[in-house]
Order: structure tokens, then C-alpha cells, then sequence
């Protein structure tokens, strides 16, 4: 997730945005072959970014309180992260 969004909207977003680049450069007659290398760095480069920023672990620390979602018709359960080397005790959400 990047802002909200999943990863292969963004990396959608970039092809188009690069594509359409590509369109409008080779429209104004620039060279295909420095179009296409230019093109090709462009989306490898920011489809890496995209990868790296979007697919961080989360990160918790001692104290943080999550919940874990159950299937359908089980109760969800409410966990605070412990200080280690204690197991985190998860109770049951009142939420739900």
C-alpha cells in the first residue's frame, strides 16, 4: 500500500505516465532508440522505488495495541505488543 492505494495501481500509473511520455517525445520526432532506453531506465527505476517504499513491514513496538481479525462469525481479538521476551496475550475485542 502507497497512500492508501495498492502497489499495481501505482506501478499502473507510472507505465501509463511513461507511456504516454514516450507518445508525445516520439510525436516530436526525437530519436525511437534513446526514446525507448530512456523509457525503459524510467519504468525500472520507479517501478523499484514503488516496490521499496510500498512493501515495508510494519513496524510495532512495546505498547502498541493491534487487532486481529478473525473469519466471519468469530470474535476478533485485541493484542498490546509485550516488552520481550514476554508473549503478546491477545483478549477478545469488545468491538465485536
Amino acid at each position: 500500500m502507497l497512500f492508501g492505494r495498492p502497489t499495481n495501481l501505482w506501478l499502473g500509473v507510472v507505465t501509463a505516465v511513461v507511456s504516454g511520455i514516450t507518445f508525445v517525445l516520439l510525436t516530436l520526432k526525437v530519436d525511437p532508440s534513446v526514446v525507448a532506453g530512456v523509457g525503459a531506465a524510467l519504468t525500472g527505476l520507479l517501478g523499484a522505488v514503488i516496490a521499496l517504499v510500498a512493501y515495508q513491514p510494519p513496524t510495532l513496538v512495546p505498547g502498541d495495541t493491534y487487532t486481529i481479525q478473525t473469519p466471519k462469525g468469530s470474535p476478533n481479538y485485541e493484542a498490546t505488543v509485550a516488552t520481550p521476551p514476554a508473549a503478546t496475550q491477545p483478549v477478545p475485542d469488545p468491538a465485536t
